[in-house]
């Protein structure tokens, strides 16, 4: 089965978008997170950030409302 990762970003515009990806297809590093930033920044517009201490792994499934990183 497999687990989930999800992460809160912020834009500079007061939105907040929880990602979630399957945990065994992609490693959470500066890299991945530069990228998310980039693919919500073409979506929504804006400067995107993490919100600290946000970060959640293991989980079962995608949680209700957040978007998946593939279809970003």
């Amino acid at each position: 089965m497999a687990t989930y990762c999800v992460e809160k970003f912020e834009s500079d515009n007061d939105q907040e978008v929880k990602v979630c990806w399957r945990q065994d297809k992609h490693i959470h590093n500066a890299s991945f997170i530069t990228t998310i930033k980039q693919k919500l920044h073409n979506k929504y517009g804006g400067v995107w950030d993490v919100r600290v201490n946000s970060y959640q792994s293991g989980q079962q499934s995608c949680p209700m409302g957040s978007e998946n990183y593939e279809d970003l």
